[in-house]
């Protein structure tokens, strides 16, 4: 009998959706920074920095940052990519590669509330409902805190001055 090895070969349909379009497999890190990007234990955290830094964005230009802008911020130590792109992609693989990571990655965020955005429309990114509604609770409870904190000091200093009424009609 003779003995048959398999070759287990990456096929393009095994790769990530965001890399269906490369014959390459995708690097490592990008698949780690996807997973950290979009996973039920940080997708959250993520969604948030990029919705925070949106609303910076927004009040500060009037307009919604790019995605390179967003991913930039997110990544600044790699100029918004989660690693090196292996040197046989080709321009269009490249720019296919960067796209469809970044634009999946906010697709997770958009599906979570945090963020939104136009498919095609440049500088369309804005926060989602989800994030306006906790930033909406979130600017309650302060005044909340704040007016208890006020009213909290009014009888103690309304006690002082009638501490000092009394003091001088006595």
């Amino acid at each position: 009998m003779q003995a048959t090895a398999i070759v287990m070969v990456d096929m393009p349909e095994s790769y990530p959706i965001w890399w269906q379009e490369i014959d390459s497999p995708p690097p490592a890190e990008w698949l780690f920074m996807f997973e950290d990007f979009t996973s039920d234990d940080t997708a959250e955290q993520w969604a948030l920095a990029a919705a925070i830094f949106i609303a910076q964005t927004r009040r500060r230009t009037a307009a919604g940052p790019t995605f390179a802008e967003l991913f930039t911020y997110l990544l600044p130590d790699t100029d918004g990519l989660p690693g090196p792109l292996p040197r046989n992609l080709d321009f269009m693989q490249r720019r296919r590669a960067v796209a469809g990571f970044r634009g999946h990655a906010a697709i997770e965020w958009r599906r979570r509330g945090m963020i939104s955005f136009d498919n095609g429309v440049m500088r369309s990114l804005r926060v989602g409902r989800e994030f306006r509604e906790r930033s909406r609770h979130r600017q309650q409870a302060r005044e909340a805190t704040r007016h208890q904190c006020e009213t909290d000091r009014e009888p103690s200093s309304e006690l002082t001055v009638m501490t000092a009424i009394t003091e001088r009609e006595g």
